[in-house]
């Protein structure tokens, strides 16, 4: 992607796991509201692959409630 057309990065955060990574990055949109993007990045069959969720300030304390809650229901799933 050209470099004029990219989002500046604030902040951001990284895991790498057994095959992937993942991005945490707070950007900023042309009207200066802030917001998360996570990006899942891998590689198979020789091929580089990449998908991004954008999660906007508003919804931010959302979707934070959610995976905590799901991240409880898993742990007590087998």
């Amino acid at each position: 992607m050209p470099q004029e057309l990219q989002t500046p990065v604030i902040y951001s955060q990284n895991i790498k796991t057994k095959g992937q990574t993942y991005f945490f990055d707070v950007k900023a949109a042309k009207n200066g509201n802030k917001y998360l993007s996570i990006s899942q990045s891998w590689i198979r069959d020789g091929q580089g692959h990449r998908s991004t969720l954008t999660v906007f300030k508003n919804d931010l304390e959302q979707f934070s409630q959610a995976v905590a809650e799901l991240q409880e229901k898993v742990k007590t799933i087998e």
